[in-house]
C-alpha cells in the first residue's frame, strides 16, 4: 500500500496531547533470596517494573520484556535503538521506507497491520511480552481484546511543550520496559555528542543563524498542501539547538508542531530560507512534481537562489535519538557545513 504524506499527516493529527509519554515508578520489594539479598537489589532491572503511560494507565511487567510488539514507528525504532529485536511491527515496509536509513530493523518481524488498525490474530499468536506504540495505536473498541495478550503500554510521540524532552523521557520509560537503562543513557549521550560536533560545524561554516524549515509538500487533487515542521516540532528544535534558525515561526499544533499552508503562503518566509523538504525514496519527488513549473514557486527568493533542498530520507521526522541525530547530520550535509 502506497503511503503518502498525506496519509502520515493524517494520522499524526488524530493525536492528541495526553499526558506526559511515561514515567517510571519504583519497582516493588522483591522476596528476600537464601543469601539475604533480595532479587532486586542483585538486579535492579529484573522487576517488576512498573510505569504509568499516556493514558495515565498504570502497567507492570513481572520482568524486562523480550518478545515485543510495536504499533508505532517511534517506539519501535526506540526499541531497536535499545537492542531489541522486534517480533512485531505495524506496516514493516512504511518503517523501512520512512524510519529505517535512521535505525534499520536488524531481523524480520512479522507485520501486524496499520498503525491506527493492527490485527489482533496476529498479535495474539506471537504471544509476546508486551505491546507497545502511541495513544491512537489501537482503537477503542479494540482496546480490552489486545489487552488481554499482552501488558500495554502506550506512550506519547510528541509533545510541542517539550519535543526533545519527551523524546528523553520515552526513552527512558522504553528503556524500563526491556531492562535497558544503560543503552538509553549510551544512546542519549551518543545523541548529545552528535548535536554539539553538529553545531561546531555550523558555526565554523558561518552558518549560525540561519534560517530553515522542513516541509512536507503533497498533492491531493489539484489542491496542493505544505506541511510545516515549526519551532515546536523535534526537526526544529534540533536545528534550534544546532543555533540554526526558524524560517516557520508559526507554534503549530499542541502535538507534533504542525501547521499547513498553500503555495501562496510560502511568501511569508525569509528570503534567505533554506527550504527543506521531505524525501523518500519510494515516492514522487513532491517539488518536481506539483510545484515546479509554478510561476508563484518559481519566483520565491530561496527558490531563484537554488536554497531548495531534498531532505531526510529515510529519517523519521518524528522518532527518536537515532532519527533526530541522523537529522542533525543530514542538516550539516543539505547546507554544507
Amino acid at each position: 500500500m502506497r503511503r503518502t504524506p498525506a496519509l502520515i499527516a493524517t494520522a499524526l493529527l488524530a493525536a492528541t496531547a495526553l499526558a506526559a509519554c511515561g514515567t517510571t515508578d519504583p519497582a516493588a520489594d522483591a522476596d528476600e533470596t537464601a543469601g539475604g539479598e533480595t532479587d532486586a537489589a542483585a538486579d535492579p532491572a529484573a522487576g517488576p517494573i512498573t510505569v504509568t503511560d499516556a493514558n495515565g494507565e498504570e502497567v507492570t511487567l513481572e520482568a524486562p520484556a523480550e518478545d515485543v510488539v510495536a504499533l508505532e514507528w517511534n517506539q519501535a525504532e526506540m526499541v531497536t535503538t535499545l537492542g531489541v529485536d522486534l517480533v512485531g511491527l505495524s506496516d514493516v515496509e512504511g518503517y523501512t521506507s520512512w524510519v529505517g536509513n535512521a535505525e534499520p530493523l536488524r531481523t524480520e518481524p512479522r507485520d501486524v497491520g496499520t498503525r491506527r488498525e493492527p490485527s489482533i490474530e496476529a498479535i495474539a499468536e506471537l504471544e509476546p511480552d508486551l505491546i507497545i506504540g502511541s495513544p491512537t495505536s489501537i482503537p477503542e473498541d479494540a482496546m480490552e481484546q489486545i489487552s488481554r495478550i499482552a501488558p500495554v503500554v502506550l506512550l506519547q510521540s510528541a509533545d510541542g511543550a517539550d519535543p526533545l524532552g519527551t523524546m528523553r523521557s520515552s526513552l527512558e520509560t522504553v528503556a524500563s520496559l526491556l531492562g535497558k537503562d544503560a543503552e538509553a543513557e549510551q544512546a542519549l549521550a551518543d545523541f548529545d555528542a552528535t548535536i554539539a560536533e553538529n553545531t561546531a560545524a555550523i558555526e565554523a561554516a558561518g552558518l549560525a543563524g540561519t534560517p530553515v524549515v522542513l516541509t512536507s509538500p503533497y498533492a491531493e487533487g489539484s489542491t496542493l498542501s505544505i506541511r510545516m515542521h515549526g519551532p515546536r516540532s523535534s526537526v526544529q528544535a534540533v536545528a534550534l539547538e544546532m543555533g540554526l534558525a526558524s524560517a516557520w515561526e508559526d507554534p503549530g499544533d499542541d502535538g507534533y508542531g504542525l501547521s499547513y499552508l498553500d503555495l501562496e503562503g510560502l511568501t511569508q518566509l525569509p528570503d534567505d530560507t533554506q527550504f527543506l523538504y521531505w524525501g523518500n525514496d519510494g515516492e514522487d519527488d513532491p517539488v518536481e512534481t506539483s510545484m515546479a513549473g509554478n510561476p508563484l514557486w518559481e519566483n520565491l527568493p530561496f527558490v531563484q537562489s537554488g536554497q531548495v533542498h531534498e531532505a531526510a530520507v529515510g529519517i523519521w521526522a518524528y522518532g527518536g535519538p537515532s532519527s533526530m541525530a541522523a537529522w542533525s547530520d543530514d542538516l550539516v550535509r543539505v547546507l554544507g557545513a
